[in-house]
């Protein structure tokens, strides 16, 4: 191996070795900060992002699924799971919640994924299963994986209308697994508008999501992002790595990748101060350049009559509800916290005062 790649592979390793000092020095700072958060409805939502999840994982995008388990484990104790909808739904109207919030999605579509799928099915925890259509329907490994020398099998049409049926959230990781960003304006619509319909008229619900292939902010541009919502979409993921914050954008979620390491996963999800300070200064979307009705800006606030009515937690601020953006959830009991947390707007809370 060459010097400079056994330099990177100790200092990769002395990270993960000091990861667990730093995040157990700054725990009671990261609970204060979310609590603070919390108050202002304006903490972060973390989105996980797995791709493929077996026993024997020797590829550098593989999680092992012993792995996968303690990762769940760990976030049934200590978070509240989400779907990619209810993701959504907290971004546009935050989120007062005694626990961290996140969502599990996966990307690609392989066979190996269906033991770690049905353990999440059988505990009743939602997830969002991104699908790259072209290998489905062949049968036909991905090229990223034949690159590599590997012939992982992906999904089968009946695998992924299975999963459907069990409840899964499927969604498109576009009809082949190009690069959105180097396509013509007519190849990124037949790839957005080609997988929803297939995808749609296999599992018989809409299709609602789509990932970015690789994700990346060079991949995920306001192109990108248009293009997805004209055929329909409501929501495109990318793998920025990075926080979701409430009112800032509420159809581009940003992930973070899964891998073998517990300890990464506590500290990104225990809303880690350098993560969001990266999230605030670098990876904030900007698609509003192209789009503005892809972000939540400042609405005129129609305060019922009355008294104020307060929250029900009595450590929450007292805020006047907006009628108009007033929510009645009715989401079941999830992880033992109740979902149907109250939500409201509150964009005169200015961003400064994260």
């Amino acid at each position: 191996m060459p010097q400079a790649g056994v330099a990177g592979q100790f200092m990769k390793a002395l990270k993960q070795g000091l990861l667990p000092v730093y995040y157990l020095s700054t725990i009671a700072f990261r609970k204060w900060l979310r609590r603070r958060l919390a108050e202002k409805g304006r903490a972060p939502l973390s989105v996980l992002m797995y791709h493929h999840v077996s026993r024997d994982c020797p590829a550098s995008w593989c999680t092992a699924l012993g792995a996968f388990r303690r990762h769940v484990a760990w976030l049934q104790r200590h978070c509240t799971v989400l779907s990619l909808a209810q993701v959504q739904e907290s971004l546009l109207y935050g989120r007062w919640a005694s626990r961290p919030a996140a969502a599990i999605t996966f990307d690609d579509g392989y066979a190996d994924n269906l033991r770690a799928l049905a353990d999440l099915l059988e505990a009743g925890i939602p997830f969002t299963y991104f699908v790259t259509v072209e290998n489905i329907r062949t049968g036909k490994p991905f090229e990223h994986d034949l690159a590599q020398g590997y012939r992982f099998r992906p999904n089968t049409p009946a695998e992924i209308r299975a999963l459907a049926e069990a409840g899964a959230d499927i969604g498109s990781h576009g009809w082949t697994h190009a690069e959105f960003h180097r396509l013509s304006p007519g190849e990124l619509s037949r790839q957005l508008d080609s997988s929803k319909k297939w995808l749609e008229d296999l599992i018989g619900q809409p299709v609602r999501a789509v990932s970015v292939p690789f994700g990346r902010p060079e991949h995920v541009t306001p192109a990108v992002i248009l293009a997805a919502r004209r055929a329909g979409y409501k929501i495109v993921c990318s793998a920025y790595g990075g926080y979701n914050l409430p009112f800032r954008h509420p159809f581009h979620i940003l992930r973070f990748a899964g891998d073998n390491c517990l300890w990464r996963l506590r500290n990104r999800l225990t809303v880690d101060p350098r993560l969001l300070r990266r999230t605030l200064t670098q990876y904030m979307p900007i698609d509003a350049e192209w789009d503005p009705d892809a972000v939540v800006g400042p609405r005129p606030r129609e305060v019922i009559p009355g008294p104020r009515e307060s929250l029900s937690s009595s450590s929450l601020p007292i805020l006047p509800l907006c009628q108009d953006h007033r929510i009645s959830c009715s989401w079941s009991r999830i992880n033992g916290e109740e979902a149907g947390t109250p939500f409201t707007h509150i964009d005169g809370i200015s961003d400064s005062r994260l």
